[in-house]
């Protein structure tokens, strides 16, 4: 917890028992462990909300990836290729009766 050994847990135990006073201390560990799940709690939400940010910015970048083809896709004109397709075609030669 916190990067505390059981020495170092004594060791505040011990002033916990003497700065505040037995009569106290319980009351102060239930707060203080109130305290800290609070602090687990709103850990937890920042880290969804981060998380979910991140998925945003993920779907953003597809998106923004798309947005050329779609473009493109958009401003297509059929008639004009069409158009264009027949101009690539050689006429056709001369029909010739037999």
């Amino acid at each position: 917890m916190f990067g505390l050994g059981m020495g170092e847990l004594v060791l505040l135990a011990l002033v916990g028992f003497f700065v505040i006073g037995p009569e106290r201390l319980p009351g102060a560990i239930r707060s203080l462990a109130g305290v800290v799940k609070q602090l687990k709690g709103h850990a937890a939400s920042l880290r969804e909300q981060v998380d979910t940010a991140a998925d945003l910015a993920e779907v953003r970048r597809q998106l923004d990836e798309l947005r050329e083809p779609l473009a493109e896709i958009r401003s297509a004109d059929p008639r004009r290729a069409v158009r264009e397709a027949f101009r690539e075609v050689p006429p056709a030669a001369p029909r010739t009766r037999v």
